[in-house]
């Protein structure tokens, strides 16, 4: 009897502390990353950047191109191995010149850092990723953040940026999307149309990017009270919500093609045909509701 509760516990238990264990080992990573850009900066001496100033690029690559590198040779080898991580297109990031890259924001984006490190080992950019300021008060991120280029950035900074040629990512969803999405893969932009501003105003293309099961490799527990914490989120900015996880599922970023349009055409309209893109990238590669199961199987099981 005694062995059979016993059983019994660990039947019930490991899973359920690998499903929310897991998150945990994501954020571990990230600072295993931090830990890295640390000792090189000691080892080199490298200097900190302020967040608002790493507009000039030219001293930032000079500084930081080497612990970039091994950075992402480190995001890279985890998405191939835990995942086997593949990206479609990669041809539609342009080589040079500026460009808005808008993300599906998925429960916690660990396939939009596996993106950021291919696309600069492959085409040699670091782009910058606009993110909300509150990730800077997460102890010992502020670095990673830095170096990486993850700024909350203004609509004017966003505008300057795309003029100098840089890449800009960013998300419309962003952790409103990340808390309140879930495996249906809605869109969840609540008519943000900043994106769109800045794209008229720079003249510059907009690239739809989605990653095909981000949302089984992990899931937020759905919460009791569903509206009402979505707005305290609106009202105070305060993240509510507890991930679970993390499984080996097959990841699939694809890349839109990028999406131009006439000087004549209003925000509103860019606004709305980039959701349409992003909705017909989700409709073609994703089945909806998703499944945790199809994606293993994807993983494991699927035979190119």
């Amino acid at each position: 009897m005694i062995n059979l509760i016993n059983v019994n516990y660990w039947f019930i238990s490991v899973p359920i502390v690998f499903l929310f264990g897991t998150p945990i080992l994501y954020v571990s990573i990230l600072y295993i990353a931090t830990l890295i850009l640390h000792s090189y900066r000691i080892r080199y001496r490298l200097p900190i950047f302020d967040k608002q100033q790493i507009i000039n690029f030219d001293q930032h690559w000079k500084h930081w191109n080497d612990p970039v590198t091994v950075v992402s040779k480190f995001f890279t080898i985890i998405g191939r191995v835990w995942h086997d991580h593949e990206i479609i297109n990669m041809n539609h990031i342009p080589d040079d010149g500026g460009a808005i890259i808008v993300f599906y924001h998925s429960t916690l984006p660990n396939d939009f850092h596996y993106l950021i490190a291919k696309i600069f080992l492959d085409k040699h950019r670091l782009m910058y990723t606009i993110t909300d300021h509150s990730l800077y008060y997460v102890p010992g991120w502020s670095l990673l953040l830095k170096v990486f280029q993850l700024i909350p950035g203004t609509r004017n900074d966003c505008i300057q940026l795309l003029k100098q040629k840089h890449l800009l990512a960013l998300s419309p969803g962003g952790l409103r999307e990340a808390m309140f999405g879930d495996h249906n893969y809605q869109l969840v932009w609540a008519g943000r149309q900043g994106f769109a501003h800045v794209a008229r105003e720079a003249q510059v293309p907009i690239i739809p990017v989605f990653t095909q099961n981000s949302r089984e490799a992990f899931r937020s527990l759905p919460l009791p009270f569903r509206n009402f914490f979505r707005k305290i989120y609106d009202r105070f900015k305060i993240p509510m919500f507890i991930p679970y996880g993390g499984l080996p599922v097959k990841l699939t970023t694809i890349i839109g093609e990028p999406i131009h349009f006439p000087p004549e055409m209003s925000a509103s309209e860019i606004a709305d045909l980039t959701a349409k893109k992003m909705e017909q990238l989700i409709d073609r590669y994703q089945t909806r509701p998703g499944s945790i199961l199809k994606a293993l199987w994807q993983r494991f099981c699927s035979f190119k």
